[in-house]
């Protein structure tokens, strides 16, 4: 199983058992009473810590507001699924949201509240690239939606109990003037998340409105919260939307619209009050409803097939052109020890082996190819070809050279050529010393796959994160994705295993002519 996956599900067992809840009315009144939450003003969170989610502007925020509150006091996570599971476990004392994601995390969660006392007003907009010529024309629309109601009307739709209501706009207008590109991330509900494939919410339809009004069509990418920025930044989409605070900081490095929601941040933090809807059920009952919730509702077992087909897609052709690449450095090598080309070699190996794999392919995606607009999935087909490219390379050639040079000598004694003593006898006697770590190397590189959601391809890990996203619950959704992983890589080790055995020597009575043993 990826670490980062092992490490959220160690968290995930860790938080207290609470009783299972079926999942309460979003527009029940979910603003605790003082005696109901652990804390009740925003003094008591002084020297506490704070969860929120990573790529949110909570922290500079409060920093701004509160001299007593200091960088130390922050625990950043990837989902609010995760930050609910900190508060739970009591890895972090509050999770700092805002007021429609708390209430519906709140809904969704025995156990815990929204603390009393709102920690600061807040403001909604949308997000485009510095001097982008669609920022004045969205404010315009924006001004227009305030003063005829239209954005009451979303807020009232997306944050309401009926489900059947929240439909996305049909795109069936002329899109006269092209296409806008909009980020969203997919886990901010009711403002941008993701139901199977296709990404809604209120602001997302909000920029559904903007586009037909404007003679645009739209193409909505869902994506993790912190790459939104670098998306319009890099030029590969030209709006991104989420719970995204006005800041002066975010001012400075893009085009911020003006609001198109005026809220707050809270802070959700841990009660003794126990939903009634709980009381009652067993274990079994209840995780026979998460396991509905995971898998039933909205479909989404299609949505865990899809991520599974995109991690063995990146997986296979990544180990497939890998191994290909190592051998050709292994070839490249062979001409000239020491020469240019080990040189290079080894400086790439050096290079891609001192990085984090997760900072490489977002260097990949949003730098190499920031101007380009190649898709996330074929730039992370690359990188993991890269890497396991230059590891399985460096396996094959150890392996080769630290085969006896009397081996060689003997085929070449034989009238062997060259090629044909690499090939015959050198390269069987190497392949069965690499071929079990090559092995292990490709299910860590199944294992490595998991980070490409930051660059918005949805794979397994990133289909899991967005089902935690919607039902706000963090045990069940990564049970579910750690045995899947576990099945993967078991699947190949048994296979590759199979390959391994036939590269062993058969055994069998040893003869001599007319001598008997």
């Amino acid at each position: 199983m990826p670490c980062a996956l092992v490490a959220m599900l160690v968290m995930a067992i860790a938080a207290p058992s609470v009783t299972w809840a079926e999942g309460k009315d979003a527009q029940t009144d979910t603003s605790s009473d003082a005696a109901s939450t652990e804390f009740t003003s925003v003094d008591q969170l002084y020297d506490k810590k704070l969860a929120m989610i990573n790529g949110s502007s909570f922290d500079t925020i409060l920093l701004h507001s509160y001299d007593e509150i200091h960088q130390d006091n922050f625990l950043y996570y990837n989902s609010n699924a995760e930050s609910i599971a900190a508060v739970k476990a009591r890895k972090a004392d509050a999770m700092i949201t805002d007021l429609p994601v708390a209430q519906l995390a709140v809904s969704r969660n025995d156990g815990i509240g929204i603390m009393p006392e709102r920690l600061v007003e807040d403001h909604y907009a949308v997000v485009l690239a510095k001097g982008s010529p669609y920022t004045e024309l969205i404010n315009e629309r924006i001004r227009a939606y305030r003063e005829d109601g239209t954005l009451e009307a979303l807020y009232k739709k997306w944050t309401g109990a009926d489900e059947s209501a929240k439909t996305m706009p049909k795109q069936d207008w002329e899109a006269a003037k092209g296409t806008l590109t909009v980020a969203a991330s997919a886990d901010s509900e009711p403002m941008a998340y993701q139901v199977g494939s296709k990404v809604c919410g209120m602001g997302v339809e909000m920029l559904y409105l903007v586009a037909r009004d404007l003679g645009y069509g739209i193409t909505v990418r869902s994506m993790a919260p912190v790459s939104l920025i670098n998306e319009v930044q890099s030029g590969k989409a030209d709006i991104a939307t989420s719970c995204f605070s006005i800041t002066e900081e975010r001012k400075k490095m893009v085009d911020m619209t003006e609001a198109f929601y005026d809220g707050g941040i809270v802070a959700v933090t841990r009660t003794n009050a126990v939903a009634a809807a709980g009381e009652g059920e067993d274990f079994f009952t209840g995780l026979a409803k998460s396991f509905e919730r995971t898998f039933i509702t909205e479909n989404r077992w299609q949505l865990i097939l899809s991520g599974l087909g995109v991690t063995l897609i990146i997986s296979v052709v990544s180990g497939a052109l890998g191994l290909a690449l190592g051998f050709l450095f292994v070839m490249l090598r062979r001409k000239k020890e020491g020469g240019v080309a080990e040189k290079v070699i080894s400086a790439l190996e050096g290079l891609l082996g001192g990085l984090p794999v997760v900072v490489v392919l977002m260097v990949f995606y949003y730098v190499v190819f920031g101007a380009i607009d190649v898709p996330g999935m074929v730039v992370a087909m690359l990188v993991f070809t890269l890497l396991f490219g230059t590891t399985s390379g460096s396996i094959m050639w150890n392996a080769i050279r630290a085969i006896d040079i009397g081996q060689t000598e003997a085929g070449r004694a034989l009238g062997f050529g060259d090629r044909d003593t690499f090939f015959l006898v050198v390269l069987p006697q190497a392949a069965r010393q690499f071929a079990p770590l090559l092995r292990s190397q490709f299910v860590s590189l199944i294992k490595d796959t998991s980070v490409v959601g930051y660059i918005a391809v949805q794979d397994l890990t990133r289909v899991g994160d967005l089902i935690r996203a919607r039902t706000m619950e963090a045990f069940f959704p990564l049970i579910a994705t750690a045995i899947i992983y576990f099945v993967i890589c078991r699947l190949f080790t048994w296979l590759l295993g199979m390959w391994i055995k036939k590269l062993e020597p058969k055994e069998g009575p040893r003869t001599i002519e007319g001598v008997e043993l």
